[in-house]
């Protein structure tokens, strides 16, 4: 497509006008000609920018009146024509112009060399504008990002260090530029540090190496980075090494102190900052090592400039994303590709984000990728750069620690609760032994100081006293070394043919023996002569069901004793009409150390039924109890026969 070549001709008559219209048809080629006329008295603005101008000279123009032409259009080319180019050229020269002559040189060989390097002139303005255009937008990108980007040339010599290298490290830039960049590295790295430059160099292409090594900072402290670099130096908008320094420090002391805590979190990510004006050629090269999508717009919203690792990451909608186009009329392609059906909450949350970036956000996508999106203002041009940052990982270990400390916690909960269920139980013991061992021995000292004259019921009396005490410690020992012997796993089943109903009926007289008070009820006819069990620890069971009854009926002297047998099972109920438990604690009454809140003042361990039950599943059996406030309890036992 031709280029529009805009002339403004400034002069009094009109046939000047037609003649350098007529010269310049006719001589320059590849351009549309478009002239604007005007006369010196009557200049006014422009609707579109002049390329070149012409100035007809009557006889009577001034060098302010040059000067004043020169002002109004500042940096174009200049001609004026004059009949007589000579008279006053340096005038005209000391003024500006860049060139004096008449339309009939215009016509000749001469002339049309002229409009030739004319055309020329204006090429390389256009190009130098351009370049300077160029260049701000690198240095706008460069400049705002927090990353550090480096260039070396072949012998690894700083050529540049962004800003950022400067506000993270305290360097002063002067003191930077021609040293080596090794020289800068924390000494213990620097081996391997000039290992991965020395590989870079060898490099040819767009591939890339990575390396993590410490940067030392003024005061003699390090930075940690993650380095990314890639031979550029063929490459002749670049012609350098270009290295991408990023900040890990606290990202490695995360690590760090996560192996410490039994690698709780791994890979913490620091957060990730994307800033970007519209690039060209050089800063799209240097910008592309960067594992960030990149988008940079005007305060309009209209994209200036997306990196090309925005492409790999979002393919579908790359095209879109691209400089000229408003950043909403890509949003619905966006997120189209991504899967997020529009009138979702996530995709009207986002909508409101990109209608107007500020500070980050963070996003969880259909598939399950977390991105956080950052922005951040550059002053100068009121323009805002958007980083997009795959967080997944990070999101990932974070759901991970919370997980596990919440874990933790639990444990701790848990483990508190033990402790003081152990507290409750070493002082219930010992009150539990004070008392049976007080008793014994008050009644062994009046025996012994009064035995001569003591009549003979009362020493049976104070007999059977000390009797019923030494029972007492003795379920308790029995009890303490059961519940041990389970803990260890040391008590055993050691089955053998058994008389059932012999065992429950002699369990049930001892208990009798020592509780005269109280009337015990056996009936255990229909069970079989001989049942496969371990005598022993069967007999400890009853033992703890009846001495249960007879101690929580304080007030009630019946209890019942029945033993039969259904089906394949032998049952065993133990049924007293004492104070009871109340619903809401029975689900409790198999756990160790647990008493019920009606046994205040009776004494007790709180593992006579947690013995029970484990005794019970020990001879692949059954428990369970039925119990109401005031009315009573029954515990029944089911055992296989065989």
């Amino acid at each position: 497509m031709s280029q529009v070549l805009n002339s403004l001709v400034i002069a009094n008559s009109l046939d000047t006008l037609r003649e350098l219209e007529y010269v310049m048809v006719n001589n320059i080629e590849g351009y549309v000609l478009s002239f604007t006329h005007y006369s010196l008295d009557a200049l006014g603005s422009m609707d579109r920018e002049p390329d070149l101008i012409f100035i007809e000279n009557d006889g009577i123009l001034k060098g302010d009146d040059v000067r004043r032409v020169i002002d109004m259009f500042p940096k174009k080319t200049y001609v004026v024509l004059d009949g007589d180019p000579e008279r006053q050229r340096s005038m005209f020269l000391r003024a500006g112009i860049d060139e004096v002559m008449s339309l009939s040189e215009l016509q000749s060989n001469v002339g049309r060399h002229l409009l030739e390097k004319l055309v020329a002139w204006k090429h390389v303005a256009d190009a130098e504008t351009r370049a300077e255009q160029s260049e701000e937008r690198f240095r706008g990108i460069i400049e705002y990002s927090s990353d550090i980007t480096v260039l070396l040339d072949s012998d690894q010599t700083v050529l540049y260090a962004s800003p950022a290298f400067a506000r993270q490290t305290g360097y002063e830039m002067p003191a930077v530029f021609g040293r080596h960049f090794v020289d800068l590295v924390d000494e213990e790295d620097r081996a391997f540090t000039a290992e991965w430059l020395d590989q870079l160099g060898q490099m040819l292409g767009e591939n890339s190496l990575s390396v993590d090594f410490r940067l030392v900072r003024i005061g003699d402290d390090t930075l940690t980075i993650e380095a990314t670099g890639s031979n550029r130096l063929r490459n002749p908008s670049v012609r350098a090494i270009v290295l991408h320094l990023r900040d890990i420090t606290a990202q490695k002391k995360a690590e760090l102190e996560l192996q410490l805590y039994r690698a709780y979190l791994e890979d913490m990510v620091a957060q990730r900052t994307r800033e970007a004006q519209e690039a060209n050629r050089r800063a799209d090269t240097v910008i592309a090592a960067s594992p960030d999508a990149l988008i940079a717009m005007d305060e309009n919203g209209i994209i200036t400039f997306a990196s090309r690792h925005y492409s790999l990451l979002y393919p579908k909608s790359a095209k879109i994303m691209s400089a000229g186009n408003h950043i909403m009329e890509a949003f619905d392609v966006v997120t189209a590709e991504v899967g997020i059906p529009k009138g979702d909450p996530s995709y009207i949350e986002m909508r409101q984000w990109w209608e107007r970036p500020k500070g980050a956000k963070e996003f969880k996508m259909p598939n399950g990728t977390w991105v956080r999106l950052q922005s951040r203002r550059i002053q100068e041009t009121n323009g805002i750069v958007i980083s997009t940052t795959n967080i997944t990982d990070y999101k990932r270990q974070q759901a991970l620690l919370a997980a596990q400390s919440a874990e933790l916690a639990a444990a701790l909960e848990k483990e508190k609760s033990i402790v003081e269920q152990q507290k409750i139980f070493v002082s219930m013991v010992s009150h539990e032994f004070r008392t049976p061992l007080t008793i014994i021995d008050g009644n062994a000292q009046i025996i012994h100081s009064r035995g001569d004259t003591i009549g003979k019921e009362t020493l049976q009396k104070r007999a059977a006293t000390i009797r019923t005490g030494v029972d007492r410690l003795v379920r308790l020992i029995d009890t303490i070394l059961s519940a041990h012997a389970l803990d260890v796993g040391k008590l055993t089943v050691n089955k053998t043919d058994c008389d059932l109903g012999k065992l429950i009926r002699d369990v049930c007289a001892d208990q009798q023996d020592i509780s005269p008070n109280h009337k015990i009820r056996v009936d255990v006819r229909g069970i079989p002569a001989s049942i496969s069990l371990d005598e022993k620890i069967i007999r400890q069971m009853l033992a703890n069901l009846v001495s249960n009854a007879v101690k929580y009926s304080p007030k009630s002297n019946a209890i019942e004793v029945m033993a039969f047998r259904d089906g394949p099972n032998v049952f065993i109920e133990v049924q007293d009409h004492g104070i009871g438990i109340p619903e809401s604690e029975i689900h409790h009454v198999f756990s160790r150390y647990f008493r019920a809140s009606t046994s205040t003042g009776i004494p007790g361990s709180g593992l006579g039924l947690t013995l029970v039950k484990q005794f019970v599943d020990m001879h692949d059996g059954t428990v369970n109890l039925r119990s109401k406030v005031g009315v009573g309890t029954v515990v029944t036992v089911s055992l296989p026969v065989r």
